[in-house]
């Protein structure tokens, strides 16, 4: 029986896309950026420049495929092989999600443990971060032309980075309950950290893991250390291997964990309103808002801003870096907002052959999210449907 993502999405994943979207300035923002993106371009530079693997092409790859989407109860997506030196996997896409891994990865990972890197990356598709992760790179690789615009301000740009690192964990969690254990993911984590397959010598994963609790207990003593930890990740997309790796061993022991192996956990999926509060952030320090249920939903990110996400302030928090100064250009009153589009006006058609159902679904989406409004939803649904 395939298990909801619901049950294992990590606490900072959703709270910290929910103190993104809460950032003045982000809606707007990718409302601007799906009129200019369009999904079949992946599919183009796909198809014309990489190696699709298929059950005829690299069988050996795909048969890892099936298992793991079935167990995690998503479609088996398209993959691709990329020559690229680097080890590495990603996920893009949307209504279509696809994923690409590197020669590098194959030439850094055993083959056994190619599986478990498929997993987190099905977990991204199954925790349904694809759509927002991919518009995040977009806009994260192109910073400097996008926020001369004025559309990506700092505490956006930052607040993306955070909610993607948030997101790796959940991804990790996936990979982990395919597995049935987190003893894959920890190897995993120790390839990527320079553990090449090569290296030849005695290995102890213990020292790894070890190396992530003496880093807990050196940034949490030391508010220097939080700082000098602050500028190190804050443009990271990706939380430090060693600390991954002992987040997911930590995680399989605990009750969730076990309750999902063995079928005892509650199978009524969490609502959106559930457990909005941070629990345990990136590096397992538990001052995001655990144990501290008055705080509003991503009040975690307070100790960057020193606000909320809705901009109030309790006047006692210090953040370490003080962003007020960098303004949104939407953070203005309603009446100098400036009007948002109508039927007369929708959003750019998409391409010729493209799914009418998956479209609608997405712009629902969308519209749920509060990144269109219902005027411009109902113009592309009569645009889509022809009437």
């Amino acid at each position: 029986m395939a298990i909801d993502s619901s049950y294992y999405v990590h606490e900072s994943d959703k709270a910290a896309l929910n103190a993104l979207k809460a950032i003045p300035g982000f809606q707007q923002l990718m409302k601007a950026l799906m009129k200019i993106w369009n999904e079949r371009q992946f599919r183009i530079l796909n198809m014309s420049g990489r190696i699709r693997i298929s059950e005829n092409q690299l069988p050996q790859y795909y048969n890892m495929l099936p298992p793991i989407c079935e167990k995690l109860g998503i479609e088996v997506p398209d993959l691709y092989l990329e020559l690229n030196v680097n080890p590495n996997a990603y996920t893009y896409g949307d209504t279509t999600p696809f994923i690409v891994i590197t020669s590098g990865l194959l030439d850094t990972m055993p083959e056994e443990l190619i599986p478990t890197v498929l997993a987190h990356e099905c977990g991204h598709i199954a925790c349904h971060h694809v759509l927002y992760s991919t518009m995040g790179r977009i806009l994260l690789n192109s910073t400097s032309s996008i926020m001369r615009s004025g559309l990506l301000t700092m505490p956006l740009m930052i607040a993306f980075y955070y909610w993607m690192r948030c997101s790796e964990l959940s991804a990790d969690r996936a990979a982990v309950i395919y597995d049935g254990s987190a003893d894959k993911m920890s190897e995993v984590c120790m390839r990527f950290a320079g553990l090449d397959k090569n290296v030849q010598g005695v290995i102890s994963k213990d020292e790894f893991l070890k190396q992530a609790e003496e880093y807990r207990e050196i940034v949490k003593n030391s508010t220097w250390d939080k700082t000098l930890e602050f500028l190190t990740l804050s443009t990271k997309s990706h939380p430090l291997t060693a600390v991954r790796a002992l987040e997911s061993i930590e995680w399989a022991k605990s009750d969730q964990f076990k309750k999902i192996m063995d079928g005892t956990y509650d199978q009524t999926p969490a609502s959106d309103d559930d457990d909005d509060t941070f629990g345990n952030d990136v590096f397992g320090r538990d001052d995001f808002g655990k144990d501290k249920p008055e705080e509003k939903p991503g009040s975690g990110l307070k100790q960057f801003f020193g606000f909320d996400m809705d901009g109030s302030s309790d006047g006692e928090s210090k953040p370490l870096f003080d962003f007020s100064k960098f303004t949104s250009p939407f953070t203005k009153k309603k009446e100098d907002e400036e009007p948002s589009h109508t039927a007369d006006a929708p959003i750019s058609a998409p391409a010729d052959g493209v799914d009418v159902a998956a479209e609608l679904r997405k712009y629902k989406a969308l519209l749920d999210d509060g990144i269109i409004t219902q005027e411009e939803f109902d113009a592309k649904k009569k645009q889509l449907l022809g009437l």
